[in-house]
């Protein structure tokens, strides 16, 4: 017998016999069962009880079915669940905001328009746990092999932490914007990908794929494909009850609006898509709220009405409305619309609740004037968009858009302008509707609506010029007229461009709109203006050597961990399965230069599951986590240097807690002075750091100037680079009978085991360091994880446990470069971070400050561009501590591959209150590279001389001296440099791009070639590697003195071993790094560990098949396995360890050589540009393993792109915090980023003679090259003056970001041109 209970009835059964009501308690009901006797006639019954709502979820994660109640809390995303249930530890998670893209899963959700489940990707780190309630989710461990056997194939996985995902061919590049990939430069992934689409060339015509089919699994109950056909509905309420909040998930509107009546007083939050926590997340994240309430289930909001009026449900996202549209046909009335892209409800919502959102949307919902159907619990009434943002949605929701059509005669267009092509808020943009009349010289018949976002948070309509336009034609005067209306804020975001760019950019929208709308009748030379830069689909060549009679050696082999990366299966230290470990947190400063007064931590120890609060007084050892240097303190002792200083440890029995308490500690300051965060503001102060490095010299550099017919002075700036690397800093440690097990994101594993036996008080002996592979490093894991593992040492010692302290990414930027805006609760911590090296900057040390960036560069050279004498003083910002200085590095690169016989070069440390600057990919060398590639740049304008004639005459020779005395014995860069230019056609295009310059005032294209001359040194390296053969099988394993993070070190040291030996590839194992077999060894970093690792190997197999040869000479060919069992009987070890040491004296081994031709399209009106082509050519030697070298090249160079040209930092100028800590501020490359023809040639037949096995190092070279692209735009930007008349020299600094081009193009509305003659 069923009986339904219902909230209204409290749970009361009614007895069949006699009718009398028993109220049915949980501990009468066992399996959905009530039983008992009727208490007033003694009937007995049984009822199964049902109810209308649920208190727990049902998930289907790759084909398992998976029950969730309360004990998780309402707020938990699936990624925790994932993870912590180990059901899918192959699904990362880095940024918690949706902005990495590396935690994708798939999911079937609810289509409303074919009333079915469909398959789409979603970010597990903000998709709510318990709106999975129903779903199919499949992640990396749920898909066949199929699309990662293709990605491992096509060289796609570096350090393997991030995953693919696209359909069809042009939708590939189109749709990859929801993963950064910070190793391969996505040019081998997007091949990969486009492999499988029906349109590529690799694939029959006939023959259709989907790559969502590819990756299907098999149902597992019929073994048939999996249709989706098996999920349960979703039409039933829900309702989980958590220790802090509760979960609901109504099925009507009315449902919900009575659960917010029956709240009151409670934070309520509506839940749907959650994307906007990740962009603000002190007030939308789901811990904030009492009430949560999951709108997905609510069928009223997915309406699809397509009559006469077009109706659009609340739920919908954009993709579904594009589907809608291309379904039904609507493409003539409402053709305006498809260019919306996102979501919508929500997003508009997000506009609501912050004004100064950056909307899209809105923008173009404003622009197309939509109506609104607001509901609430007295019902629903219908509003146009432009009351929406003054309306109380307090306790209300979105039902539905109302579109309504336009006549022909209407004129719709968006425009937007960003700091990259994909996943990036706008700057500003604009929505413009106007009715045109074109048969009557274009007058504007009615009023239009002209929409801005990003001017200020409360100016939407420019009615001003809407007023003007009207009855009239399109005139200069409203641009005029937008321009006095236009008033800016600037303040509106401090990590927002200038007032001025922005209010530049809207005034050239309308511009645009009105260039567009006269077509052919305006200008030709300006209806470039009207034409977006189109990015067609991006391609890629590759060439280089190989020799088969060498192989494995020169084999471009797939990565021996490149499948277990690709289909998850890779290990990473925040994978490895622990026994009820404690997690740790740091707390950090939110202030620098101050006193640290006191630290209440009250609030965090109440909150359930915190366990203790560590400070400085509790470290057993040192309090300084830095060996053989300036001390760095782990824990403040009083002086607090920079925001995001580690003040105090929390620890608690889960990660998320640990967190959030490490937020609630309060923190006072006393003595806060104005921080120096610049090198303006420091030699200001005059605080500098001792002992910066020698100055060098040679020849006489001041007499040399002062004798040279041409004397040339200059500066020039750049900034720092966040790695952002995607496995964050991490370390886990587990006390031991004698001492600490540590596995660590470290590269250099013998300091961070002095680290942790420094803090700790106890010998390096008793501290047992492992890695097995890191998730990206690019440097930042050389010294920055000292702290790291340093502080988890002291928790795990304190505890007495094992303690894992895992650097969340919007945390981790807080203690060495980091923040985000609007410091609140959980604001008041901070995590580790690392900004790149490049923080250099030149100036001339003068006493007036006015005056000191005009004499930063001394140059002097002959009439014809030949250099006599070069003088730089060169200023690095090194934070806090000079322990990672590189200022004598960068003189190593400064001269890149040009001669000059006289130089005097000056290091000058800075002392700033950030913290410390580290090594990033390509340290040192990137700058100094960049400063040479800038003196050629300025002394070419000075003499009105071609840049690349002026860089092809100075270009060294073999035999030349460099400024620090070493002699070029090798040195092929004239005969690379004039290679490129040929098959790069150099001299055709550009010409073609002076024709192109000539006939468009707002579009530019822009030539560039830079060489590269990079010095490869082994000074005071060291690197061991053991190889054991054994005797049962024959097979081999390695363990050496590098650390695996994507450079493919492990495979290049397989393939020599099985060079050297003879043997096939698949014998033999690389082992993790391990203090105890790689004792002493130097850090991983400089390019050069990979050779010396292999060289270290050489060794060890030259040693092995010596003590083999006799054994092997008594023996008639002897199969490996036979010959390794008889060693072992003939008493042979068949193990050996080798180390290398520094060989030769200390100038550099050997130089490597390079060049690039970047050429670039360049929009005047934005700043905005593609990156047409790039063709490099590098000196790789005699490559190992091609494919890896490749795929370092394009990586390195795509890293680099970045540096130069859309990876901003900025720092709040009070507090020291950084701004752009989040992926809504920081913008690493995308796939639409990198170059569209993007060519590799590695230098044939060019072996190195002093190489290990003729070989060349590759990491990080290329990366230098990338300012090509830099002065490639450069040349539009002066293209542009030269429109106006202004042909002065101007410096181009780092990073060139959009506005920064824009606004040295000097556009001003005057200049823009809309007279018209009618045909």
């Amino acid at each position: 017998m069923d009986a339904t209970i219902s909230s209204e009835l409290d749970n009361f059964i009614v007895c069949p016999v006699c009718t009398s009501r028993h109220l049915c308690g949980k501990e009468k009901t066992k399996d959905g069962v009530f039983a008992g006797n009727c208490e007033c006639c003694g009937y007995f019954f049984k009822f199964r009880v049902k109810s209308s709502i649920n208190s727990e979820i049902s998930i289907t994660i790759n084909g398992q079915k998976y029950t969730v109640g309360n004990e998780y809390p309402p707020w938990t995303s699936l990624n925790t669940y994932l993870r912590k249930e180990r059901i899918s530890v192959g699904t990362k998670v880095m940024c918690h905001e949706g902005g990495c893209g590396i935690c994708m899963v798939e999911a079937k959700l609810y289509e409303p328009i074919s009333d079915s489940m469909k398959s789409y990707p979603i970010n597990s780190c903000l998709c709510p746990l318990f709106m999975c309630d129903g779903l199919e989710i499949t992640t990396i461990e749920g898909t066949n092999e199929v699309i990662p056997k293709r990605l491992a194939k096509y060289n796609g996985s570096q350090c393997g932490y991030c995953s693919p995902g696209s359909v069809s061919m042009k939708e590939v590049e189109d749709a990859f914007d929801d993963v950064i990939c910070r190793c391969t430069g996505y040019r081998p992934i997007l091949d990969a990908m486009k492999s499988f689409a029906t349109d590529s060339s690799c694939r029959s015509k006939t023959s259709t794929a989907d790559i969502e089919e590819l990756g299907k699994t098999f149902c597992h109950k019929t073994g048939q494909r999996c249709h989706g056909k098996c999920h349960p509905q979703m039409g039933q309420q829900l309702q989980v009850i958590g220790a802090d909040a509760v979960w609901y998930r109504p099925t009507t509107l009315d449902q919900l609006f009575k659960i917010v009546s029956d709240n009151p007083g409670k934070k309520v939050r509506f839940v749907f898509g959650n994307t906007g926590s990740g962009v603000y997340y002190g007030d939308l994240g789901l811990a904030n709220f009492d009430i949560l309430m999951d709108l997905r289930g609510i069928q009223e909001l997915y309406s699809v009405d397509v009559d006469s009026t077009i109706i659009l449900g609340g739920n919908l996202s954009i993709t579904q409305l594009i589907e809608v549209f291309t379904r039904f046909q609507l493409t003539s009335s409402y053709a305006y619309f498809i260019q919306i892209l996102g979501s919508w409800a929500g997003n508009i919502m997000l506009k609501h609740l912050h004004p100064e959102f950056q909307s899209d949307i809105y923008v173009c919902l404003e622009a197309a004037n939509v109506g609104l159907v607001i509901a609430d619990k007295t019902g629903s009434n219908q509003i146009p968009i432009g009351q929406f943002l003054k309306t109380d949605m307090t306790s209300k929701v979105i039902v539905a858009m109302i579109l309504h059509s336009m006549s022909e005669d209407y004129i719709l267009r968006m425009y937007k302008v960003a700091q990259r092509s994909q996943n990036s808020h706008s700057f500003v943009n604009a929505g413009i509707r106007m009715k045109i009349d074109k048969s009557n010289k274009f007058v504007v018949k009615e009023k239009p609506c002209i929409v801005f976002s990003g001017i200020s948070k409360d100016f939407v309509h420019a009615k001003q010029v809407g007023n003007y336009l009207q009855g009239k034609k399109l005139k200069k005067g409203a641009l005029t007229t937008l321009s006095s209306e236009l008033n800016p804020d600037p303040n509106i975001d401090p990590v927002e461009p200038s007032a001025g760019y922005r209010k530049n950019v809207a005034i050239g929208f309308l511009y645009s709109y009105f260039l567009e709308v006269l077509g052919d009748t305006a200008g030709s030379k300006y209806r470039s203006g009207a034409i977006p830069l189109q990015r067609p689909l991006s391609s890629g060549q590759q060439s280089y050597d190989t020799k088969p009679m060498e192989w494995p050696l020169t084999e471009p082999l797939m990565k021996l961990e490149a499948m277990n990366q690709t289909t998850g299966k890779a290990q990473y230290i925040n994978d490895i399965p622990l026994h009820k470990p404690l997690y740790a947190a740091f707390v950090t400063s939110t202030v620098g230069n101050s006193k640290l007064k006191s630290m209440d931590p009250s609030k965090a120890l109440n909150l359930p599951g915190v366990i203790k609060f560590i400070t400085a007084k509790d470290i057993p050892g040192e309090n300084n986590c830095y060996p053989n240097s300036m001390a760095e303190e782990v824990l403040c002792s009083g002086d607090v240097v920079y925001a995001g200083q580690a003040l105090g440890i929390i620890v608690a029995d889960d990660e998320e807690t640990a967190n959030r308490a490490a937020g609630q500690v309060e923190v006072t300051y006393s003595d806060q002075k104005q921080p120096i965060l610049t090198i303006e503001d420091g030699i200001k102060a005059k605080s500098f750091f001792p002992n910066p490095g020698d100055v060098v010299t040679a020849g006489d550099a001041e007499t040399a100037i002062a004798n040279s017919p041409k004397k040339i002075t200059g500066s020039i700036s750049f900034g720092e680079q966040q790695h952002f690397q995607m496995e964050t800093q991490i370390s886990i440690c587990s006390p031991t009978e004698d001492g600490m097990d540590v596995e660590a994101s470290t590269q250099w594993i013998d300091l961070t085991q002095q680290s942790t036996a420094m803090v700790l008080g106890i010998p390096e002996s008793s501290i047992n360091v492992r890695v097995k592979r890191l998730g990206g490093a690019y440097g930042s894991k050389i010294t920055r994880n000292f702290i790291v593992s340093a502080g988890c040492a002291i928790a795990a010692h304190v505890m007495k446990r094992t303690v894992k302290l895992n650097m969340e990414f919007l945390n981790k930027h807080k203690m060495v470069k980091s923040n985000l805006i609007q410091s609140k609760l959980y604001f008041t911590y901070y995590r580790i971070e690392l900004l790149n090296y490049h923080t250099l900057v030149l100036l001339n040390k003068i006493n007036t400050y006015s005056e000191i960036f005009k004499q930063a560069i001394h140059v002097g050279c002959m009439d014809v561009g030949k250099l006599n004498g070069i003088k730089i003083q060169l200023y690095s910002d090194l934070g806090c501590l000079p322990n990672d200085n590189n200022l004598p590095v960068a003189f190593m690169f400064i001269d890149n591959a040009y001669y000059c016989e006289n130089w005097k070069l000056t290091p000058v440390a800075v002392k700033t209150n950030k913290p410390m600057n580290t090594y990033c990919r390509a340290p040192g060398s990137t700058p100094g590279i960049f400063v040479m590639e800038s003196i050629m740049e300025h002394v070419a304008k000075e003499l009105d001389l071609d840049p690349t004639y002026v860089r092809t005459l100075n270009l060294y020779k073999k035999g030349q001296k460099t400024p620090l005395g070493g002699t070029l014995k090798y040195c092929n860069i004239i005969e690379l440099v004039s290679d490129l230019m040929s098959s790069s056609d150099f001299v055709k295009r550009q010409g073609t791009v002076e024709e192109f310059n000539k006939a468009n005032r707002w579009k530019k294209k822009g030539l560039s070639i830079v060489p590269m001359k990079f010095a490869l040194t082994y000074v005071g390296v060291h690197f061991n590697a053991i190889v054991n053969i054994y005797a049962g099988d024959g097979s081999i394993s390695i363990s050496h003195g590098g650390i695996e993070n994507g450079q493919g070190i492990n495979t290049k040291v397989a393939q020599v071993c099985a060079y050297e030996l003879g043997v096939p590839m698949d014998l033999i194992k690389v082992k993790a790094n391990t203090s105890l077999a790689n004792a002493n060894d130097y850090t991983t970093g400089g390019s050069i560990t990979s050779e010396l690792c292999c060289l270290a190997v050489i060794k060890c197999c030259k040693d092995l098949k010596t003590r083999m040869a006799p054994v092997k000479a008594k023996m008639k060919n002897p199969s490996w396995k036979d010959l390794a069992q008889k060693c072992i009987e003939d008493k042979v070890d068949l193990s050996s360890r080798y180390c290398v040491f520094q060989p030769g004296t200390t100038d550099p081994y050997y130089n490597s050589y390079g060049v690039t031709c970047t050429e670039v399209e360049f929009d005047v009106l934005t700043g905005q540009h593609l990156i047409t082509r790039v063709d490099i050519l590098y000196d790789c030697g005699e490559s190992m393993n091609p494919m890896i070298d490749v795929g370092q090249v394009e990586g390195a160079f795509v890293m680099g792109l970045g540096y130069w040209l859309t990876e901003q930092v900025k720092f709040e100028s009070t507090t020291g915090q950084l701004l752009t800590r989040s992926t809504w501020e920081y913008k690493p490359p995308m796939a639409k980023d990198i170059p569209i023809d993007f060519r590799i040639q590695l230098l044939k037949n060019a072996p190195n003679p002093v190489g290990v096995l003729r070989s060349k190092a590759v990491g990080e070279p290329p990366l230098c090259m990338s300012c090509s692209v830099l002065f490639a735009l450069k040349r539009c930007v002066e293209a542009a003056r030269k429109d106006i008349q202004n042909n002065t020299f101007f410096a181009l600094n780092g990073p060139a970001t959009v506005d920064k081009l824009q606004e040295l193009c000097l556009v001003n509305p005057s200049q823009f041109v809309i007279e018209f003659v009618l045909t």
